[in-house]
């Protein structure tokens, strides 16, 4: 069962009763997303980046201009249907932005300084696993706030706080050797450059204090595709260190090769990502989904009460 979370107020996060089912892709669909990044990305970020892809499916679609914060080369949108909607990103990579503007309307954006195509009010929000790493996350909280349409809709993915501890080799580190464990955990963290890493009950009242009230909070991982991320992950920073290089992952070679040499791994990954959305509190969660809705903007703190840093 997902766990849904209602309104903020001073108690904290209220239970709400179980959604009504996900609808998930067809199988099919699922298929040529596979077959899609295994031709574009290494196997670590394909099985992540398709989880993501079922994640948003399964909440629903929304209308009207959509923006990807953090929309990196605009790859995503290349395998969604976007059902004549206005696709807009922003990011703070001019190389990646590069990319993205043969796939979308796209322009470099630091969010946390900016409020992203002022002229332009979005129906929905994405941030795919990009706003933990923006230091200053009120400030692009807010922007975004400033830059929703009237019941906007915010799907936000951010890694659990536990993340790096999850695997066979992390779970025995933190039993038998902590300081280790935690070490481990921050290299990860600090490689991948994130600056927040809250629980859901942190997330709902940050995003609150900035305007937007959590109507669900889904969780994104399995013991499978944990172990097939773990498994792959050391190649992945490989790719990850070439791409940074030359400005694709190796794995753009691929496009080559027929869907028969693809057959293997494509079915490795349908094995890995089977369960692709479990509850919040699930042990094997990686990241949340959390979806949210334009709120009330609370007012500016008055500037004899704020506090300067």
């Amino acid at each position: 069962m997902v766990r849904a979370v209602r309104d903020v107020g001073d108690q904290g996060p209220e239970e709400a009763p179980a959604e009504p089912a996900l609808r998930l892709p067809a199988d099919e669909e699922i298929d040529r997303w596979v077959r899609a990044y295994l031709r574009h990305a290494p196997l670590s970020l394909t099985l992540r980046e398709v989880n993501r892809l079922i994640a948003v499916e399964a909440v629903g679609q929304g209308r009207g201009p959509v923006l990807d914060v953090g929309c990196g080369d605009g790859f995503w949108w290349t395998l969604r249907e976007a059902a004549g909607r206005e696709v807009y990103g922003i990011d703070v990579s001019a190389r990646e932005i590069a990319q993205a503007q043969t796939r979308i309307r796209a322009t470099l954006t630091d969010v946390s300084r900016a409020r992203p195509f002022p002229d332009v009010e979005f129906s929905e929000i994405i941030g795919n696993c990009s706003l933990e790493h923006v230091r200053d996350i009120d400030a692009a909280l807010r922007n975004l706030r400033h830059s929703a349409a009237p019941g906007a809709r915010l799907l936000m993915f951010v890694p659990t706080p536990s993340w790096a501890y999850q695997g066979h080799v992390q779970s025995w580190l933190l039993a038998h050797a902590p300081r280790l464990a935690m070490t481990v955990a921050g290299a990860l963290n600090g490689f991948f450059q994130h600056w927040h890493l809250y629980d859901a009950k942190v997330w709902v009242r940050l995003l609150a204090q900035n305007g937007w009230r959590v109507r669900a909070v889904h969780g994104l991982g399995s013991a499978r595709s944990e172990l097939m991320f773990r498994l792959f992950l050391p190649p992945a920073f490989g790719s990850f260190l070439l791409k940074q290089l030359t400005g694709f992952y190796p794995s753009r070679l691929g496009r080559w090769l027929p869907d028969a040499l693809l057959a293997p791994a494509a079915r490795l990954m349908r094995w890995a990502i089977a369960d692709p959305l479990v509850p919040a509190d699930s042990p094997t969660a990686y990241e949340y989904l959390l979806v949210a809705e334009a709120a009330e903007l609370p007012a500016e703190l008055p500037a004899e009460l704020s506090v300067e840093l």
